[in-house]
């Protein structure tokens, strides 16, 4: 079970995910509610879940910061972030 205490925001993130028409709310919302997570690759966590306005994202979270050194524990790096597509 991925427990997510808190997110690390720069600039280039917050920037990154406005590229995707999303905001750090928006991030944040998915991460501090219910939501399904899945490994990725590199120590990485994608995770689904829904906006409180209903909208589902997907989110890459990591563990690690530029230099590879780890965040304490349930502190992540929001990589990038989109809206998931519903089929």
């Amino acid at each position: 079970m991925v427990v997510i205490k808190g997110l690390i925001w720069d600039e280039w993130n917050k920037a990154h995910i406005a590229e995707h028409k999303l905001t750090v709310e928006e991030v944040e919302d998915v991460c501090h509610s219910k939501f399904e997570a899945v490994q990725s690759y590199r120590k990485r966590i994608q995770i689904s879940g829904n906006t409180k306005n209903g909208k589902k994202l997907i989110i890459i979270l990591s563990p690690e910061d530029r230099k590879l050194h780890l965040y304490p524990e349930g502190i992540y790096y929001p990589i990038t972030a989109f809206y998931e597509e519903v089929k």
